[in-house]
């Protein structure tokens, strides 16, 4: 099995450091960091850390390829980049001294046209084979219609190929009617996407934590019927559902000293894709484990800065704690 991550809409992460965001007031950085970044390349970070090969596709805008580039190299990445018009988007991440509260402002991105998504589609297929396992992750750029991610999954199924979505709600919801073989929205995300509103702030920190594990189980069963094969909804701080075939399965966050949660969700897929991959049939695919796992690197994540930052001794620590728990 090969795992293939797909990073539709790539940005520039800029990582602010500030002593606390005062809105309407000037302020001034105490530390400026640039990464490559989207949820895909977080996702692709974790694996490496747990030297997990995966290849990673990423349509780039011809304008900043060669930055772009160069800060994959710097960190190790390797991708293949197709080539397409315009620049890279930047997100804005304005961490706090004062707190552990992180903001982050994501640019929408630059247009992109269909017939560069079609030589992006058709290079994913090309890429793909039989048992392989595609990972779309993130935003996809405007100008696109959201009928493109269908097209995408039914083509990768017509090939043999599994396919786990993590992608802005419009699009999930949409990707729903090509049944894809697993969906990991957070509890935001698949609301949104259930009750097709619109999104523009996701994860406000604002939750009553007491209703989030049945808010997720919730969402997550509705995933499936209307079309998710398997749905694994993230409930931040309380943690994850998953729902498949009318049954629903709960586990629990690990409680860390959290840094920064930006970029948890894209860890906790890393960790599920890592244990699916270990396995050469879905009928082997031990999923409760796979959320431990999942549940374990975005634990570590919130303990970094980087977003998809991880220490594998560390993962490991917080996994056989999770297996204590599920004894216990």
């Amino acid at each position: 099995m090969t795992l293939i991550i797909v990073n539709p809409n790539p940005v520039f992460d800029r990582t602010i450091t500030i002593h606390e965001l005062v809105p309407g007031a000037v302020m001034r950085t105490l530390d400026v960091e640039l990464t490559a970044g989207g949820k895909g390349i977080n996702v692709a970070r974790v694996l490496r850390a747990l030297n997990d090969k995966a290849r990673l596709i990423i349509p780039t805008g011809t304008q900043d390829r060669a930055k772009y580039e160069a800060l994959l190299d710097a960190e190790g990445a390797s991708a293949e980049l197709i080539d397409v018009a315009g620049p890279i988007r930047t997100a804005s991440i304005y961490r706090e001294q004062t707190s552990n509260r992180v903001t982050v402002v994501n640019d929408a991105g630059h247009p992109m046209a269909a017939d560069d998504w079609e030589s992006v589609h058709q290079r994913i297929v090309e890429t793909s084979g039989a048992g392989d396992v595609v990972v779309v992750m993130g935003s996809f750029p405007p100008g696109l219609e959201d009928q493109s991610l269908v097209d995408l999954v039914e083509a990768l199924h017509a090939e043999g190929v599994k396919v786990l979505l993590d992608v802005n709600p419009q699009w999930l919801a949409a990707s729903l009617v090509a049944c894809p073989d697993v969906v990991t929205p957070n509890v935001d995300e698949a609301e949104a996407a259930l009750s097709a509103t619109s999104a523009f702030v996701m994860d406000a920190g604002q939750h009553d934590e007491s209703s989030m594990r049945e808010r997720a189980e919730i969402a997550a069963l509705e995933l499936c019927r209307r079309g998710a094969n398997r749905a694994i909804v993230t409930a931040g701080a309380a943690g994850v559902a998953m729902a498949n075939e009318g049954s629903v399965t709960w586990v629990a966050a690990f409680p860390v000293d959290t840094v920064s949660t930006v970029g948890a969700g894209d860890s906790f897929v890393a960790g599920l894709v890592h244990q699916w991959s270990q396995t050469a049939d879905d009928s082997e695919v031990d999923w409760f484990t796979a959320m431990r796992f999942g549940v374990a690197t975005s634990s570590n994540s919130c303990e970094q800065v980087r977003a998809g930052g991880i220490n594998v001794q560390r993962v490991q620590e917080i996994m056989n704690s999770l297996r204590e728990v599920s004894l216990a």
